[in-house]
């Protein structure tokens, strides 16, 4: 096991000289290769900015405007009827919305609860099942200019909800 460890850490220096080395043959100029897909990610960076910005700013009105809250009471006696902790609903309601707020809610639950508690367990299986939907497809779509989504944010919700109900389903067989 420990050529393993000594292995991996020539890995990043292996794979530059690989990349190096194989540019070389080829007789590509690596580093004016190198400096033009950097120009083009800076140009990409900034075409999707006011999207970036926009899916931020959504966020940021979604949970100061008190309609997180407001969700959370309207649906926490359904979900304690249902025996499941209210607690996750906040991460249900962000993950979608942004992958960077459910981490967070994610290191709260898992502090307030431990990673080994049931509750734990579930928010890891929701944080790792479920995708950021609205950020990617506003990402993707505005990378590429499409401005009708038809029916991609009714999929992806629909996918959202499914992928929350098994992670929630999983994480009640975890705790039995």
């Amino acid at each position: 096991m420990a050529w393993l460890i000594k292995l991996s850490h020539w890995c990043i220096p292996i794979l530059l000289l690989a990349i190096l080395g194989t540019g070389y043959y080829k007789k590509i100029k690596v580093y004016e290769v190198f400096i033009q897909g950097a120009i083009e990610g800076l140009q990409t960076t900034f075409k999707l900015m006011p999207y970036i910005i926009a899916i931020f700013t959504a966020i940021g009105l979604f949970r100061t405007s008190g309609a997180l809250e407001w969700l959370l009471r309207l649906f926490r006696p359904v979900l304690l009827w249902l025996h499941l902790p209210p607690d996750l609903l906040t991460l249900g309601i962000l993950k979608p919305l942004s992958g960077s707020a459910a981490l967070g809610t994610t290191a709260e639950l898992l502090s307030k609860y431990g990673p080994d508690s049931v509750l734990g367990m579930t928010a890891s299986i929701i944080q790792g099942s479920c995708e950021t939907t609205f950020y990617v497809i506003s990402l993707y779509l505005g990378s590429v200019g499409i401005r009708d989504s038809r029916h991609l944010i009714a999929v992806g919700l629909i996918s959202e909800l499914a992928a929350f109900a098994m992670a929630l389903w999983i994480g009640s067989l975890i705790g039995h």
